[in-house]
């Protein structure tokens, strides 16, 4: 199955897609709660009916020194572009900052222009190892009761990842638009909050993500590690 990529803005500098597939830098204290290589062999998801992975990438940040994360050169390819790779034959659409107003409202672009699928898993564009974790998100909410809106990431500190997350899209979309039609500058935990919602285990290499220097040689170390191109 031919892989599908649809920009809400340019594809990050570098940017390519594959047919297949605490603050030192070894990592923040909740990212050493599990070792760093605890993660399979990258394999590309594997196509699944229904499903589109919305990635949130781009903006400036504050902690990287101004610049964006997300476009960092990290193997072969960026940040988000490491992402996006790992995703294999899964329909991606990827939200830039031109959607304004937050996590929330680029979620809500992204929802927009992924018709006819049932469920959406969120990813953060600076979480570049994260790939690995959709297709047990699409499983676990596959599997559960009707009445579970979403399953949730949960990494090796308990802490919830509502951007490394799978959700039936009907609910997701009337709880960011929370009755006001509109998303802007509502915040993921609020959108969460109006959601009946299950968990999974994530690793912590799942949930690494990139947000200092230190972050960045890290995964470059992991890219290496991994194979991925020349790791920078």
């Amino acid at each position: 199955m031919a892989t599908r990529l649809t920009a809400l803005h340019a594809p990050p500098s570098g940017f390519t897609r594959t047919a297949a597939r605490a603050r030192p830098a070894i990592a923040r204290p909740e990212q050493r709660a599990a070792t760093l290589g605890d993660v399979p062999d990258a394999q590309p998801a594997p196509a699944e009916p229904g499903v589109v992975c919305v990635v949130l990438a781009g903006g400036t940040s504050r902690r990287f020194g101004g610049g964006d994360k997300t476009a960092a050169a990290l193997g072969g390819t960026t940040v988000t572009g490491a992402l996006v790779a790992s995703l294999g034959a899964l329909p991606v659409v990827v939200v830039g900052p031109e959607a304004g107003g937050g996590p929330a409202a680029a979620l809500a672009a992204g929802l927009a222009r992924s018709a006819g699928a049932d469920v959406v898993v969120a990813l953060a564009g600076d979480l570049p190892f994260a790939g690995t974790a959709v297709p047990r998100l699409v499983a676990a909410l596959r599997a559960a009761p009707g009445d579970v809106d979403a399953v949730l990431g949960v990494d090796a500190g308990g802490r919830r990842q509502f951007l490394l997350a799978a959700y039936r899209s009907a609910p997701l979309r009337a709880a960011l638009a929370d009755g006001t039609g509109s998303s802007i500058d509502r915040s993921m935990r609020s959108v969460v909050a109006a959601l009946r919602v299950a968990e999974t285990p994530v690793t912590a290499t799942e949930a690494f993500d990139v947000d200092t220097a230190d972050d960045l040689a890290r995964a470059r170390e992991l890219a290496r590690e991994r194979g991925l191109g020349s790791g920078a």
